[in-house]
Protein backbone atom coordinates (compact mmCIF):
# COMPACT_ATOMS: atom_id res chain seq x y z
CA UNK A 1 0.00 0.00 0.00
CA UNK A 2 2.75 2.19 0.80
CA UNK A 3 4.55 1.92 -2.88
CA UNK A 4 0.73 2.37 -4.32
CA UNK A 5 0.55 5.37 -2.72
CA UNK A 6 4.29 6.47 -3.30
CA UNK A 7 3.78 6.15 -6.93
CA UNK A 8 0.35 8.05 -6.83
CA UNK A 9 2.26 10.90 -5.37
CA UNK A 10 5.65 10.98 -7.89
CA UNK A 11 2.42 10.54 -10.65
CA UNK A 12 0.76 13.86 -9.39
CA UNK A 13 4.26 15.82 -8.74
CA UNK A 14 5.22 15.16 -12.54
CA UNK A 15 1.93 16.20 -13.85
CA UNK A 16 1.97 19.60 -11.89
CA UNK A 17 5.47 19.66 -13.16
CA UNK A 18 4.32 19.18 -16.56
CA UNK A 19 1.99 21.79 -16.75
CA UNK A 20 4.18 24.10 -15.35
CA UNK A 21 6.17 24.08 -17.95
CA UNK A 22 3.87 23.78 -20.57
CA UNK A 23 2.20 26.90 -19.12
CA UNK A 24 5.66 28.53 -19.58
CA UNK A 25 6.29 28.14 -22.87
CA UNK A 26 2.77 29.13 -24.07
CA UNK A 27 3.58 32.63 -25.24
CA UNK A 28 1.71 35.58 -23.09
CA UNK A 29 -1.02 36.52 -25.82
CA UNK A 30 -2.87 40.19 -25.29
CA UNK A 31 -6.55 40.63 -25.43
CA UNK A 32 -7.71 41.80 -28.89
CA UNK A 33 -8.32 45.85 -28.55
CA UNK A 34 -11.76 46.04 -29.22
CA UNK A 35 -12.61 48.38 -31.87
CA UNK A 36 -14.00 52.11 -31.17
CA UNK A 37 -16.68 53.41 -33.12
CA UNK A 38 -16.43 57.32 -34.24
CA UNK A 39 -19.78 58.91 -34.34
CA UNK A 40 -20.06 61.41 -37.17
CA UNK A 41 -23.26 63.23 -38.17
CA UNK A 42 -24.05 64.20 -41.49
CA UNK A 43 -26.55 67.43 -41.99
CA UNK A 44 -27.87 68.05 -45.49
CA UNK A 45 -31.32 69.10 -47.03
CA UNK A 46 -33.59 66.13 -48.00
CA UNK A 47 -36.73 68.19 -48.27
CA UNK A 48 -37.82 71.24 -49.03
CA UNK A 49 -36.13 73.66 -51.79
CA UNK A 50 -32.01 72.37 -52.18
CA UNK A 51 -33.02 68.59 -51.12
CA UNK A 52 -32.06 67.63 -54.59
CA UNK A 53 -28.45 68.22 -53.35
CA UNK A 54 -29.09 66.13 -50.13
CA UNK A 55 -30.56 62.94 -52.30
CA UNK A 56 -27.43 63.26 -55.10
CA UNK A 57 -24.97 63.15 -52.12
CA UNK A 58 -26.39 60.36 -49.83
CA UNK A 59 -25.49 57.42 -51.69
CA UNK A 60 -21.73 58.58 -52.46
CA UNK A 61 -21.34 59.73 -49.04
CA UNK A 62 -22.13 56.26 -47.77
CA UNK A 63 -19.84 54.75 -50.61
CA UNK A 64 -17.36 56.53 -48.91
CA UNK A 65 -17.88 55.62 -45.32
CA UNK A 66 -18.37 51.51 -46.03
CA UNK A 67 -15.09 51.63 -48.05
CA UNK A 68 -13.58 52.94 -44.95
CA UNK A 69 -15.06 50.68 -42.90
CA UNK A 70 -14.11 47.65 -45.39
CA UNK A 71 -10.27 49.43 -45.03
CA UNK A 72 -10.65 48.50 -41.06
CA UNK A 73 -11.55 51.88 -40.15
CA UNK A 74 -9.71 55.17 -39.24
CA UNK A 75 -6.56 54.57 -37.06
CA UNK A 76 -6.44 57.30 -34.53
CA UNK A 77 -3.34 57.26 -31.69
CA UNK A 78 -3.72 54.05 -30.40
CA UNK A 79 -7.41 53.20 -31.19
CA UNK A 80 -8.84 52.36 -34.65
CA UNK A 81 -12.77 53.32 -34.80
CA UNK A 82 -15.50 52.31 -37.51
CA UNK A 83 -17.19 55.07 -38.73
CA UNK A 84 -21.03 55.18 -37.47
CA UNK A 85 -22.56 58.03 -39.93
CA UNK A 86 -26.05 59.44 -38.90
CA UNK A 87 -28.06 61.16 -40.61
CA UNK A 88 -29.90 64.75 -40.10
CA UNK A 89 -32.38 67.01 -42.91
CA UNK A 90 -32.20 70.31 -42.24
CA UNK A 91 -34.90 71.23 -45.06
CA UNK A 92 -32.65 74.21 -45.66
CA UNK A 93 -33.94 75.85 -42.88
CA UNK A 94 -32.97 77.34 -39.77
CA UNK A 95 -35.21 76.08 -37.36
CA UNK A 96 -35.01 72.14 -39.11
CA UNK A 97 -31.34 72.28 -38.80
CA UNK A 98 -31.45 73.23 -35.15
CA UNK A 99 -33.66 70.57 -34.18
CA UNK A 100 -31.95 68.01 -36.85
CA UNK A 101 -28.37 68.91 -34.87
CA UNK A 102 -30.49 68.31 -31.87
CA UNK A 103 -31.22 65.03 -32.36
CA UNK A 104 -27.51 64.20 -34.00
CA UNK A 105 -26.14 65.33 -30.74
CA UNK A 106 -28.41 63.67 -27.70
CA UNK A 107 -30.42 61.27 -29.32
CA UNK A 108 -27.40 59.70 -31.71
CA UNK A 109 -24.57 61.05 -29.90
CA UNK A 110 -22.35 62.21 -32.55
CA UNK A 111 -19.07 64.67 -31.50
CA UNK A 112 -18.98 65.93 -35.28
CA UNK A 113 -21.26 67.16 -37.34
CA UNK A 114 -20.34 67.80 -41.12
CA UNK A 115 -21.79 68.61 -44.74
CA UNK A 116 -24.17 71.41 -43.57
CA UNK A 117 -24.62 73.89 -46.77
CA UNK A 118 -27.95 75.44 -45.82
CA UNK A 119 -28.90 79.68 -44.55
CA UNK A 120 -29.01 78.35 -40.47
CA UNK A 121 -25.32 79.05 -38.93
CA UNK A 122 -26.86 81.21 -36.82
CA UNK A 123 -29.46 78.46 -35.51
CA UNK A 124 -27.21 75.99 -35.73
CA UNK A 125 -24.20 77.05 -33.81
CA UNK A 126 -25.55 77.57 -30.49
CA UNK A 127 -26.22 74.08 -30.78
CA UNK A 128 -23.64 72.45 -31.48
CA UNK A 129 -21.07 75.18 -30.00
CA UNK A 130 -22.15 74.36 -26.01
CA UNK A 131 -21.94 70.64 -26.07
CA UNK A 132 -18.62 71.17 -27.42
CA UNK A 133 -19.55 69.13 -31.14
CA UNK A 134 -16.83 70.21 -33.53
CA UNK A 135 -19.28 71.59 -36.95
CA UNK A 136 -17.14 71.79 -40.23
CA UNK A 137 -19.27 73.92 -42.36
CA UNK A 138 -19.09 76.33 -45.27
CA UNK A 139 -18.30 80.14 -45.53
CA UNK A 140 -20.40 82.61 -47.06
CA UNK A 141 -23.61 84.58 -45.94
CA UNK A 142 -22.28 83.95 -42.26
CA UNK A 143 -21.60 86.15 -39.15
CA UNK A 144 -18.88 84.32 -37.28
CA UNK A 145 -17.36 84.88 -34.25
CA UNK A 146 -14.75 83.17 -32.65
CA UNK A 147 -15.89 83.83 -28.86
CA UNK A 148 -19.44 81.99 -29.29
CA UNK A 149 -18.50 79.73 -32.44
CA UNK A 150 -14.98 78.11 -30.86
CA UNK A 151 -15.45 74.44 -32.55
CA UNK A 152 -16.76 75.78 -35.67
CA UNK A 153 -14.64 74.98 -39.02
CA UNK A 154 -15.04 76.35 -41.62
CA UNK A 155 -13.70 73.64 -44.32
CA UNK A 156 -16.02 74.36 -47.95
CA UNK A 157 -15.04 78.56 -48.42
CA UNK A 158 -18.01 78.86 -50.48
CA UNK A 159 -17.54 82.66 -49.52
CA UNK A 160 -14.10 82.92 -51.27
CA UNK A 161 -14.80 80.94 -53.81
CA UNK A 162 -17.22 82.45 -55.78
CA UNK A 163 -14.78 85.41 -57.29
CA UNK A 164 -12.05 82.65 -58.56
CA UNK A 165 -15.40 80.65 -59.94
CA UNK A 166 -15.83 83.51 -62.16
CA UNK A 167 -12.35 83.70 -63.23
CA UNK A 168 -12.47 80.67 -64.05
CA UNK A 169 -14.84 81.06 -66.13
CA UNK A 170 -13.82 84.49 -67.63
CA UNK A 171 -10.22 82.90 -68.71
CA UNK A 172 -12.76 79.46 -70.89
CA UNK A 173 -14.03 82.57 -72.93
CA UNK A 174 -11.22 85.08 -73.33
CA UNK A 175 -12.77 87.24 -76.29
CA UNK A 176 -15.64 88.26 -73.73
CA UNK A 177 -15.12 91.22 -71.16
CA UNK A 178 -18.42 92.27 -69.74
CA UNK A 179 -19.54 89.97 -66.91
CA UNK A 180 -22.86 90.38 -65.18
CA UNK A 181 -23.51 89.37 -61.48
CA UNK A 182 -26.87 88.51 -60.71
CA UNK A 183 -28.54 86.78 -57.88
CA UNK A 184 -31.83 87.62 -55.61
CA UNK A 185 -32.10 91.05 -53.51
CA UNK A 186 -31.20 89.27 -50.30
CA UNK A 187 -27.79 88.10 -51.93
CA UNK A 188 -27.28 91.43 -53.02
CA UNK A 189 -27.71 92.86 -49.40
CA UNK A 190 -25.60 90.21 -47.95
CA UNK A 191 -22.54 91.07 -49.97
CA UNK A 192 -22.74 94.34 -51.63
CA UNK A 193 -20.27 96.44 -49.40
CA UNK A 194 -17.46 94.01 -50.76
CA UNK A 195 -19.03 95.04 -54.81
CA UNK A 196 -16.91 97.96 -55.65
CA UNK A 197 -13.35 96.55 -54.28
CA UNK A 198 -14.27 93.53 -56.38
CA UNK A 199 -15.82 94.92 -59.77
CA UNK A 200 -12.10 97.30 -59.64
CA UNK A 201 -9.86 94.47 -58.72
CA UNK A 202 -11.10 92.35 -61.59
CA UNK A 203 -10.99 95.50 -64.25
CA UNK A 204 -7.43 96.50 -63.02
CA UNK A 205 -6.04 93.08 -63.09
CA UNK A 206 -8.29 91.54 -65.41
CA UNK A 207 -9.39 93.40 -67.75
CA UNK A 208 -13.22 92.33 -66.64
CA UNK A 209 -15.81 94.66 -66.63
CA UNK A 210 -18.44 93.67 -63.77
CA UNK A 211 -22.26 94.83 -64.23
CA UNK A 212 -25.01 93.60 -61.65
CA UNK A 213 -28.42 93.14 -61.85
CA UNK A 214 -30.44 91.85 -59.33
CA UNK A 215 -33.94 90.42 -58.80
CA UNK A 216 -36.15 89.66 -55.72
CA UNK A 217 -36.80 85.84 -54.39
CA UNK A 218 -39.07 83.85 -55.72
CA UNK A 219 -38.94 85.39 -59.25
CA UNK A 220 -39.72 83.24 -62.31
CA UNK A 221 -39.88 85.68 -64.58
CA UNK A 222 -36.25 86.91 -65.70
CA UNK A 223 -37.50 88.75 -68.85
CA UNK A 224 -37.22 91.98 -67.55
CA UNK A 225 -33.56 91.26 -65.97
CA UNK A 226 -32.25 90.06 -68.89
CA UNK A 227 -33.25 93.04 -70.97
CA UNK A 228 -31.69 95.13 -68.66
CA UNK A 229 -28.70 92.96 -68.87
CA UNK A 230 -28.33 93.35 -72.49
CA UNK A 231 -28.73 97.39 -72.33
CA UNK A 232 -25.37 97.04 -69.96
CA UNK A 233 -23.67 95.29 -72.86
CA UNK A 234 -23.59 91.41 -70.97
CA UNK A 235 -21.65 88.81 -72.49
CA UNK A 236 -21.45 86.00 -69.87
CA UNK A 237 -23.70 85.91 -66.76
CA UNK A 238 -22.44 84.24 -62.87
CA UNK A 239 -25.31 83.27 -61.00
CA UNK A 240 -25.45 83.72 -57.14
CA UNK A 241 -29.30 82.03 -56.92
CA UNK A 242 -30.23 78.49 -57.44
CA UNK A 243 -30.42 76.09 -59.50
CA UNK A 244 -34.19 76.92 -60.63
CA UNK A 245 -32.98 80.41 -60.87
CA UNK A 246 -30.25 79.51 -63.56
CA UNK A 247 -32.46 76.88 -65.65
CA UNK A 248 -35.40 79.85 -65.77
CA UNK A 249 -32.69 82.59 -66.83
CA UNK A 250 -31.01 79.86 -69.18
CA UNK A 251 -34.70 79.20 -70.47
CA UNK A 252 -35.47 83.03 -71.08
CA UNK A 253 -32.51 84.17 -72.03
CA UNK A 254 -32.41 81.97 -74.81
CA UNK A 255 -36.05 82.07 -75.58
CA UNK A 256 -34.82 86.09 -76.19
CA UNK A 257 -32.66 85.18 -78.75
CA UNK A 258 -29.46 85.66 -76.51
CA UNK A 259 -26.79 82.94 -76.12
CA UNK A 260 -24.60 84.24 -73.26
CA UNK A 261 -22.70 81.46 -71.43
CA UNK A 262 -24.00 81.65 -67.92
CA UNK A 263 -22.08 80.69 -65.06
CA UNK A 264 -23.30 79.76 -61.21
CA UNK A 265 -21.51 79.07 -57.62
CA UNK A 266 -23.38 75.48 -57.35
CA UNK A 267 -22.82 71.77 -59.11
CA UNK A 268 -25.00 70.82 -62.83
CA UNK A 269 -27.16 68.54 -62.37
CA UNK A 270 -27.28 68.06 -66.18
CA UNK A 271 -31.17 65.69 -66.33
CA UNK A 272 -32.49 68.69 -63.91
CA UNK A 273 -31.42 71.90 -66.03
CA UNK A 274 -32.43 69.69 -69.65
CA UNK A 275 -35.95 68.91 -67.97
CA UNK A 276 -36.36 72.90 -67.21
CA UNK A 277 -35.30 74.80 -70.01
CA UNK A 278 -34.14 72.39 -72.71
CA UNK A 279 -31.30 70.50 -73.53
CA UNK A 280 -30.08 73.27 -76.44
CA UNK A 281 -30.85 76.49 -73.63
CA UNK A 282 -28.49 74.27 -71.45
CA UNK A 283 -25.75 74.34 -73.54
CA UNK A 284 -22.34 76.37 -71.83
CA UNK A 285 -23.92 76.20 -68.68
CA UNK A 286 -21.08 76.39 -66.40
CA UNK A 287 -21.20 75.02 -62.94
CA UNK A 288 -19.29 73.90 -59.94
CA UNK A 289 -17.02 70.36 -60.59
CA UNK A 290 -14.39 69.07 -58.23
CA UNK A 291 -13.47 65.67 -59.27
CA UNK A 292 -9.79 65.21 -57.36
CA UNK A 293 -9.85 62.86 -60.74
CA UNK A 294 -9.88 65.81 -63.57
CA UNK A 295 -7.71 68.82 -61.65
CA UNK A 296 -5.15 70.50 -63.47
CA UNK A 297 -4.22 72.88 -61.18
CA UNK A 298 -3.95 71.56 -57.22
CA UNK A 299 -2.33 68.31 -55.81
CA UNK A 300 -4.14 65.71 -54.64
CA UNK A 301 -2.73 62.94 -52.51
CA UNK A 302 -2.55 59.57 -54.28
CA UNK A 303 -4.47 58.11 -51.08
CA UNK A 304 -7.30 60.49 -52.12
CA UNK A 305 -7.30 59.80 -56.08
CA UNK A 306 -7.30 56.01 -55.16
CA UNK A 307 -10.34 56.68 -53.08
CA UNK A 308 -11.66 58.92 -55.24
CA UNK A 309 -11.69 56.14 -57.76
CA UNK A 310 -12.83 53.22 -55.80
CA UNK A 311 -15.87 55.66 -54.59
CA UNK A 312 -16.96 55.62 -58.56
CA UNK A 313 -16.55 51.69 -58.98
CA UNK A 314 -18.29 50.66 -56.11
CA UNK A 315 -21.43 53.26 -56.83
CA UNK A 316 -21.44 51.92 -60.07
CA UNK A 317 -21.60 48.45 -58.75
CA UNK A 318 -24.02 49.33 -56.22
CA UNK A 319 -26.65 51.84 -58.07
CA UNK A 320 -26.31 50.62 -61.72
CA UNK A 321 -24.72 54.23 -62.69
CA UNK A 322 -21.85 56.33 -62.66
CA UNK A 323 -21.39 59.15 -60.39
CA UNK A 324 -23.22 62.48 -61.81
CA UNK A 325 -22.62 64.53 -59.26
CA UNK A 326 -19.15 65.56 -57.80
CA UNK A 327 -20.56 68.39 -55.49
CA UNK A 328 -20.28 66.29 -52.28
CA UNK A 329 -16.38 65.91 -52.49
CA UNK A 330 -16.60 69.44 -51.88
CA UNK A 331 -18.94 68.84 -48.59
CA UNK A 332 -19.07 66.21 -46.49
CA UNK A 333 -16.03 63.65 -47.96
CA UNK A 334 -13.68 66.51 -48.22
CA UNK A 335 -14.89 68.00 -44.92
CA UNK A 336 -14.77 63.88 -43.17
CA UNK A 337 -10.63 63.97 -44.63
CA UNK A 338 -9.95 67.54 -43.27
CA UNK A 339 -11.59 65.64 -39.66
CA UNK A 340 -9.76 62.48 -39.76
CA UNK A 341 -6.51 64.09 -40.83
CA UNK A 342 -6.21 66.58 -37.90
CA UNK A 343 -7.44 63.82 -35.35
CA UNK A 344 -4.68 61.32 -36.70
CA UNK A 345 -2.19 64.24 -36.25
CA UNK A 346 -2.53 64.60 -32.57
CA UNK A 347 -4.02 61.21 -32.13
CA UNK A 348 -7.01 62.13 -30.40
CA UNK A 349 -11.00 63.36 -30.95
CA UNK A 350 -10.56 65.99 -28.11
CA UNK A 351 -12.09 68.53 -29.30
CA UNK A 352 -10.45 71.38 -27.52
CA UNK A 353 -6.77 69.56 -28.82
CA UNK A 354 -8.34 69.27 -32.35
CA UNK A 355 -9.81 72.92 -32.67
CA UNK A 356 -5.78 73.76 -31.39
CA UNK A 357 -4.27 71.67 -34.21
CA UNK A 358 -7.04 73.25 -36.34
CA UNK A 359 -5.65 76.68 -35.91
CA UNK A 360 -2.60 76.90 -38.33
CA UNK A 361 -2.53 73.49 -38.96
CA UNK A 362 -1.68 72.04 -42.76
CA UNK A 363 -3.89 69.23 -43.79
CA UNK A 364 -4.76 67.04 -47.28
CA UNK A 365 -7.70 66.46 -48.15
CA UNK A 366 -9.93 65.07 -51.63
CA UNK A 367 -9.66 68.59 -53.06
CA UNK A 368 -5.64 69.99 -52.26
CA UNK A 369 -3.71 70.97 -49.27
CA UNK A 370 -5.60 73.26 -46.76
CA UNK A 371 -4.08 75.37 -44.27
CA UNK A 372 -6.14 76.76 -41.85
CA UNK A 373 -5.52 80.65 -40.56
CA UNK A 374 -5.05 81.20 -37.12
CA UNK A 375 -4.44 85.01 -37.29
CA UNK A 376 -6.49 87.60 -38.81
CA UNK A 377 -9.55 84.81 -40.03
CA UNK A 378 -10.03 82.56 -37.19
CA UNK A 379 -11.61 79.48 -38.00
CA UNK A 380 -11.67 80.18 -41.95
CA UNK A 381 -9.53 77.95 -44.23
CA UNK A 382 -6.55 79.92 -45.75
CA UNK A 383 -6.59 77.26 -48.41
CA UNK A 384 -3.23 76.60 -51.04
CA UNK A 385 -5.18 74.74 -53.96
CA UNK A 386 -8.87 74.55 -53.45
CA UNK A 387 -9.77 74.04 -56.98
CA UNK A 388 -12.51 76.56 -57.77
CA UNK A 389 -12.63 74.09 -60.78
CA UNK A 390 -15.99 74.58 -63.18
CA UNK A 391 -17.55 72.35 -65.19
CA UNK A 392 -19.50 72.82 -68.83
CA UNK A 393 -22.57 71.60 -70.26
CA UNK A 394 -21.46 69.65 -73.52
CA UNK A 395 -23.68 67.20 -75.41
CA UNK A 396 -25.80 65.50 -72.95
CA UNK A 397 -22.62 65.92 -70.51
CA UNK A 398 -21.11 67.95 -67.66
CA UNK A 399 -17.28 67.81 -68.44
CA UNK A 400 -14.31 69.54 -67.39
CA UNK A 401 -13.47 73.23 -68.58
CA UNK A 402 -11.03 74.92 -65.72
CA UNK A 403 -10.00 75.86 -62.36
CA UNK A 404 -8.81 78.95 -60.99
CA UNK A 405 -7.18 77.83 -57.43
CA UNK A 406 -7.70 79.86 -54.59
CA UNK A 407 -4.95 81.78 -52.70
CA UNK A 408 -4.54 82.32 -48.77
CA UNK A 409 -7.39 83.49 -47.57
CA UNK A 410 -5.58 86.16 -44.86
CA UNK A 411 -3.99 87.58 -48.13
CA UNK A 412 -7.73 87.90 -49.31
CA UNK A 413 -8.39 89.22 -46.27
CA UNK A 414 -6.21 92.10 -46.76
CA UNK A 415 -6.86 93.18 -49.94
CA UNK A 416 -11.12 93.81 -48.81
CA UNK A 417 -9.82 95.22 -45.51
CA UNK A 418 -6.76 97.48 -46.37
CA UNK A 419 -5.81 99.31 -43.49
Amino acid sequence: MKIKNTLTYLLFFICIGIMIITTACVPETKPATEQKVLKIGCLMPFSGPAAMYGERGKGITEVYVELINEDGGVKIGNDTYKVELHWGDDQFTPAAAAAAARKLIYDDEVIAILGYIGPGFSALSPVTNPEKVILITRTGSIIYSPQKDPYVIFGTPTGEITLNQALAIMKAHPDLHVLAWTGTMDDRRISESAFDLIDKRLEKEFGIKSVRVYYPVGTTNFTPYLSKMAELGTEVIFVGGTILDTALLAKQRWQMGYKWPIGQTSDSLVDILFGICGKDAAQGIMGNRVNPLELKKVTVAKKYLDMTQRIKDRYQEKFGKPVDNYGVFSIFITQFSQYAECAQSIGSTDPDAMMKAFKGGTFDSFLGRYTYSGAKTYGAPVVFGYPCAMGVIHGDNDVYMGEYPLTDADMWYDYFNPK
